[in-house]
């Protein structure tokens, strides 16, 4: 008896009906088995959908990471173009009021003289540093150490300026000696963190080609 037999004796079931279950093993076994292979199909063409998917996604996110990266850069390069020249101003100024205060002779002459104290702090008070603002909110696409030199210098330029408004005239020669030590004693400290930043714009502006269109300024040539 075929197996097709063997199954349809009870298609009808009626009371002559004697199923063969040896039949019937034999046909679960190949449903199992076809079962079976059309799942491994269907898994392997999900896999490969999947993987495909998979690269689709990497290659999406590579994609972003590098336009991301790109952005973080160009924001980089532009803070420190906008705030280079300003902060090379300062640092070159405060460097030639550091140079008067390191004359011989010239404490003595700071605490005796009212005059020479209204000049050492009108040379401060009219330097200022009015990029921080505008780049306040942006420095974090600055590396930790040129971000913080440049808060850093802004801080303590500040506080100099900060103790000619406590100047009311009635200060001691020992408060006076102290304040012009303070002064003489912070102005490098600024003027390295300035320096710091100085040389990170100055690659900036290498960087982006800025250089060359230096070669025709009137008050310089580009190459220093």
């Amino acid at each position: 008896m075929s197996m097709l037999e063997a199954l349809s004796q009870c298609w009808w079931l009626g009371e002559t009906c004697v199923p063969e279950w040896e039949a019937w093993a034999a046909a679960a076994g190949i449903v199992a088995v076809l079962t079976t292979a059309v799942l491994g199909i269907v898994t392997y063409r999900l896999g490969k959908a999947a993987n495909r998917a998979s690269d689709v996604a990497v290659r999406i996110a590579g994609h972003q990471a590098e336009k991301q990266a790109h952005r973080e850069e160009s924001e980089r390069l532009l803070v420190l173009v906008q705030i280079t020249s300003e902060v090379s101003s300062v640092a070159g100024l405060l460097d030639h009021l550091l140079g008067l205060l390191r004359q011989d002779n010239c404490e003595a002459v700071f605490v005796a003289d009212e005059n020479v104290q209204n000049r050492v702090f009108g040379r401060l008070n009219k330097l200022s540093f009015p990029s921080m603002e505008r780049v306040r909110d942006r420095l974090h696409y600055l590396d930790r150490r040129t971000a913080a030199c440049f808060v850093r210098a802004v801080g303590m330029f500040e506080l100099l300026q900060s103790g000619d408004k406590h100047r009311d005239g009635t200060e001691t020669q020992d408060e006076l000696r102290a304040g012009f030590r303070v002064l003489r004693a912070t102005i490098p400290l600024i003027i390295e963190d300035l320096r710091v930043v100085e040389a990170e714009g100055v690659a900036a502006v290498n960087r982006l080609g800025l250089n060359k269109d230096l070669k025709n300024w009137p008050f310089g040539n580009g190459d220093d």
